[in-house]
C-alpha cells in the first residue's frame, strides 16, 4: 500500500513539473490537470482502502474473542412447514372432468 501512496506522489510530483516548466502550453496544462486528478483519485482511493482494512481487522479480532458458536447438527429434521402453498393432497378440490370438445 505504502508503494501506491509514492507512486501517486510522484504522480502529482511530475504534474507539478510539467506544469512548471510547460506552463505555457496548453498540452502541458491539460496533461498536468488530468495527472494531479489521478493523484487525488488514488489518494482518495487509498484511504478508504485503509479505513477498509482497519474495519475488516477489528472484526476479526471482535469475532475470535466471542465464544464459538455451537456447530449445527448434521440431522435432518422434517419441515414443520412443507411448500405445497396450502393446497397439499389432502386439501385439494377435485377439479370436474373436463368438457368434450
Amino acid at each position: 500500500m505504502k508503494r501506491f501512496a509514492v507512486f501517486y506522489i510522484a504522480v502529482a510530483a511530475v504534474a507539478a513539473i510539467a506544469l512548471f516548466v510547460l506552463g505555457e502550453s496548453t498540452t502541458a496544462t491539460a496533461l498536468g490537470i488530468a495527472l494531479i486528478g489521478c493523484a487525488g483519485v488514488g489518494a482518495v482511493s487509498l484511504a478508504f482502502y485503509a479505513v477498509g482494512q482497519a474495519e475488516d481487522r477489528e472484526r476479526a479480532e471482535a469475532a475470535a474473542d466471542r465464544d464459538p458458536s455451537p456447530a449445527p447438527s448434521p440431522e435432518r429434521h422434517e419441515d414443520p412447514h412443507p411448500r405445497t402453498l396450502g393446497l397439499g393432497p389432502d386439501r385439494r378440490r377435485q377439479r370436474p372432468p373436463r368438457r368434450p370438445g
